[in-house]
């Protein structure tokens, strides 16, 4: 797994805080080093762009997200200063599976390669203000789509 323990709690304590709306950031660091990871929460700008203009923005927050660009430029420069990368993009589904979506395909494709081959997108299912489990998606070169990982599947049970 990419993400520590305390990282995926801090991700899920974002998801919780901002339920019913959806919930996304990015994770920094060096691959392969989870130790150096830093959770950057984002901004959803999903409400404001669907309120200037829902007919090219017919969803919000409640079933989409727009991280706010400002807090990406700064999340990058960050990066690019400590010779970090983006190692993970999180979102949440309220009161969805966690699933990676026709939607979440087009953002994180680039004329049908992936933006980012290494990045990991991590998606986190909250069902009544509860994270309930998440799963983690990343870019397979051979099915030319992304796919679960199987280790990094976990259902949160009390």
């Amino acid at each position: 797994m990419v993400l520590t323990e305390r990282e995926l709690h801090e991700i899920f304590a974002h998801a919780e805080k901002a339920y019913p709306e959806e919930a996304c950031g990015i994770v920094i660091g060096k691959p392969g080093d989870p130790n150096t990871n830093i959770v950057h929460r984002c901004a959803n700008l999903a409400n404001q762009y669907h309120q200037d203009d829902p007919i090219r923005y017919p969803r919000n927050a409640k079933t989409a997200y727009i991280m706010d660009p400002k807090s990406l430029l700064r999340i990058q420069s960050e990066a690019d200063a400590k010779g970090f990368e983006f190692v993970v993009i999180y979102h949440s589904h309220p009161d969805h599976e966690a699933y990676f979506s026709e939607t979440d395909r087009e953002l994180a494709l680039f004329d049908g390669e992936p933006v980012w081959p290494r990045l990991r997108y991590l998606i986190v299912s909250v069902k009544n203000g509860v994270v309930s489990y998440y799963k983690v998606f990343s870019w397979d070169s051979i099915e030319k789509q992304f796919t679960a990982e199987p280790s990094a599947v976990c259902e949160l049970i009390d």
